[in-house]
């Protein structure tokens, strides 16, 4: 039996190292086809591709998400994680930014404000704030902020400066208790809009004025209506 047992230590002995170099081997070979995956988050897209491609690996976008801290077209997130270990040819799925975006601005001088607009809504820029000054061609858009050529991120907006005519002002003196022709007649001659309204009021001066819609040292528009109120009779 002793002849026995020795041969069965024999067989045991080279199962054993045969696995063990089955194993080891298998472990060496997955060994060589692994890589640590790049870091590619925040780098723009066609660089990471190019990084990937180094390293044998490829990149797919799995989806764009809109982030305003983020520029166009960076990588936001990556799978697998940075610095694992990964197989050669492997696949890295990645989301991307999609803004903001920067625009090229337009020269929208001497043009109408419709046509400015339309051109902006065709960059995805908005309108942040129209300002009307004495000067131009009224109608007509005389000065942009910022100017043409320039790139400005999609959602930061244009100001406009339109012309548009000359908006005169005036003060309001104290005319209550005075006759209301003497005053028609000045407003009339300043071609200032006005309406009067007749109310009965015993006692009081007939045909003077009673209250304006303008106080008393009040500036108001050329363009606008002054409304008062005098005594019927």
């Amino acid at each position: 039996m002793s002849w026995f047992k020795a041969l069965l230590y024999c067989f045991t002995f080279v199962a054993v190292f045969a696995i063990s170099g089955y194993l080891a081997m298998r472990f060496l070979i997955r060994e060589e086809g692994t890589i640590t995956c790049p870091d590619i988050i925040g780098k723009e897209l066609s660089d990471a591709r190019r990084l990937a491609e180094k390293k044998d690996l490829s990149v797919i976008v799995s989806r764009y998400e809109k982030r305003k801290d983020i520029p166009y077209n960076h990588i936001i997130s990556q799978r697998p994680e940075p610095n694992m270990a990964v197989r050669k040819g492997r696949i890295l799925s990645v989301v991307v930014s999609e803004g903001p975006l920067l625009v090229s601005i337009p020269l929208l001088t001497n043009h109408t404000l419709a046509y400015a607009e339309a051109s902006l809504k065709e960059r995805y820029i908005r309108v942040k704030q129209v300002i009307n000054v004495p000067n131009g061609t009224v109608g007509s858009v005389v000065a942009q902020s910022p100017k043409s050529g320039q790139n400005i991120v999609d959602e930061e907006g244009m100001t406009l400066f339109l012309a548009s005519r000359q908006k005169t002002f005036y003060l309001m003196p104290d005319v209550i208790g005075k006759p209301v022709t003497e005053i028609t007649n000045e407003l009339e001659a300043k071609r200032i809009k006005h309406n009067v309204t007749y109310v009965d009021r015993p006692g009081r001066p007939v045909k003077t004025i009673l209250e304006t819609s303008v106080p008393a040292k009040t500036l108001f528009g050329g363009d606008e209506t002054l409304e008062i109120k005098a005594v019927g009779g």
